[in-house]
């Protein structure tokens, strides 16, 4: 596997962030508005949001998840659980979205259930052992690969960082 470097000393303002993750800023803003991307950085009124890379690494899974027909709602919700877990792990290179019987969540209503997001998993596992004492039934697991994408993202920052002056 091709080493990539996994952060940069620099953070990239909004309108960067969406462009390195194929969104668009002003329906990115409305999310933010409506409720729909809690976890977006914090900002002062004046000044622009500070995107690190796992920042950006959601919001590309934002976008996806809404090209696949997620709600926004829904999408950001999705999006805010990965978010979460890159706090907690900021170097992996993936996440397993496990989900048993329990974790179905309501589309008419969208509710999003996280299931359970882990490091690592052995997808041919039936069951989910060791996080509760019923060993619920695995229903599904989703993967997603951030190795590639966070080298992209890294790039496209420090490519922007080296960039003096504006058009």
């Amino acid at each position: 596997m091709t080493e990539f470097p996994k952060t940069t000393r620099f953070k990239a303002a909004t309108k960067l962030a969406c462009t390195i993750a194929g969104v668009k800023t002003d329906r990115f803003n409305e999310a933010i508005h409506a409720g729909f991307y809690p976890c977006a950085p914090e900002t002062t009124p004046g000044r622009a949001r500070s995107f690190d890379v796992n920042d950006i690494i959601a919001l590309r899974l934002y976008q996806r998840f809404l090209d696949g027909g997620m709600s926004a709602k829904m999408a950001g919700s999705k999006a805010c659980s990965v978010r979460d877990f890159l706090r907690q792990y900021p170097e992996a290179d993936q996440v397993y979205i496990v989900k048993t019987a329990f974790d179905d969540g309501d589309a008419e209503k969208g509710q999003y259930r996280e299931g359970y997001l882990l490091p690592d998993f052995d997808v041919k596992e039936q069951h989910l052992r060791g996080f509760s004492n019923l060993d619920p039934d695995v229903v599904s697991v989703e993967v997603f690969n951030f190795h590639y994408l966070r080298g992209r993202i890294v790039h496209a920052i420090e490519e922007a960082a080296s960039v003096i002056g504006e058009d």
